[in-house]
């Protein structure tokens, strides 16, 4: 049986509750009018620990463009390495200047192997990137 969760505050929950019982957000209101694009971004604040990993992948193959403010805020503000990494690998795939600029911000980014990740996509895309 799946476990399900709310979109707010990320409480696990049932399937038929309208209403998170934890935070009291209006499951079914809060979900509607939202793109699949926005929903999978949501996640990527997701408390199971692969999830935000796969969400950021499959951002990145839809190469969804209203999802470089969000991936590039979840690799600036996560403290998790691989998800940081995951979404700059994201960022690249999407390949908007917007992306590109999400990545060349984490050029000085205090953690080594995302600055390096960072340079490394950069200097694949080649100068026009930089």
């Amino acid at each position: 049986m799946p476990t399900y969760f709310c979109p707010v505050c990320w409480t696990a929950s049932r399937e038929d509750e309208p209403i998170c019982r934890h935070c009291g957000a209006e499951i079914g209101r809060i979900q509607d009018g939202k793109s699949y694009a926005q929903r999978l971004a949501d996640a990527l604040h997701h408390p199971e620990p692969t999830t935000p990993l796969r969400v950021a992948l499959v951002l990145g193959l839809r190469r969804e463009l209203g999802a470089v403010g969000a991936l590039g805020a979840c690799a600036r503000e996560t403290d998790d390495l691989y998800l940081c990494l995951e979404c700059l690998t994201a960022l690249a795939r999407i390949g908007t200047p917007a992306a590109w600029a999400a990545v060349a911000s984490l050029v000085s980014d205090p953690r080594r192997v995302v600055a390096g990740r960072a340079r490394a996509l950069l200097d694949r895309r080649g100068p026009e990137a930089r």
